[in-house]
């Protein structure tokens, strides 16, 4: 995709957008490729999910992570 074709579909009404969006998600989920992982993720996803379950107190609740997401975007 070129700079010149993303400043075109930016341009479009939220109404196709979200046609294209809906177009693009229903793809990926009709899609057998899986997205690769690398091994630093894998290491980090294993580092996080040690730390969760030596102390799951300090995870968020949805509720937290909302709240917390809506603060930051203000």
């Amino acid at each position: 995709m070129t700079p010149n074709d993303l400043r075109k579909l930016q341009a479009l009404p939220v109404s196709e957008k979200l046609l294209l969006v809906e177009v693009l998600w229903q793809s990926i989920g009709d899609s057998n490729d899986e997205p690769e992982v690398s091994e630093a993720e894998k290491r980090e996803l294993d580092t996080r999910w040690a730390r969760f379950e030596r102390d799951p107190s300090r995870a968020l609740t949805l509720e937290q992570f909302d709240t917390l997401l809506k603060a930051k975007r203000g």
